[in-house]
């Protein structure tokens, strides 16, 4: 990963997020959540998260928390939700992060935030290696995965 890329998903240090109405954002976020046209590659954040799909079990826990990508992909060892955002922005939406005082980011993390208040993790979160990914060939992450050449499902 490209040190501008990491750069990009990083908190700034003079960061103060958009302030809006809680449910304004929230209604936002979740339109923003399904809309594939925030990516380049035709994924919206809803194409692998369906239903709570690929989140790890740690999303239920309050951020900052390790993530596996944001570790694995950019020496991250810890993250806000908001930067995890920006990740996913970066990495599987193959999109320019988030202007970080955006209504867009904000909407996002909103929604986001609710989708963790009634996560439970199940066996998919638990072991990624045994969730069928809902993104397959679209994924530039699949052909990332460790899990694919141990369990061909995880890669359909």
């Amino acid at each position: 990963m490209n040190p501008g890329a990491i750069k990009s998903v990083k908190r700034p240090a003079d960061y103060k997020p958009y302030q809006g109405s809680a449910a304004g954002l929230q209604a936002y976020g979740e339109k923003l959540y399904k809309d594939p046209k925030l990516s380049t590659n035709g994924l919206s954040c809803e194409t692998c998260h369906q239903g709570g799909n690929l989140f790890q079990a740690s999303f239920a826990k309050p951020f900052p928390h390790e993530v596996d990508m944001a570790k694995n992909q950019f020496g991250m060892s810890q993250v806000f939700l908001d930067e995890m955002v920006q990740i996913c922005m970066v990495a599987p939406m193959a999109a320019k992060a988030l202007d970080w005082q955006s209504k867009e980011l904000a909407a996002l993390v909103v929604y986001t935030a609710s989708l963790q208040t009634d996560f439970k993790p199940n066996a998919r979160s638990a072991n990624p290696c045994a969730a069928k990914n809902p993104c397959a060939a679209k994924n530039p992450c699949a052909a990332k995965n460790p899990c694919a050449a141990k369990n061909p499902g995880a890669a359909k």
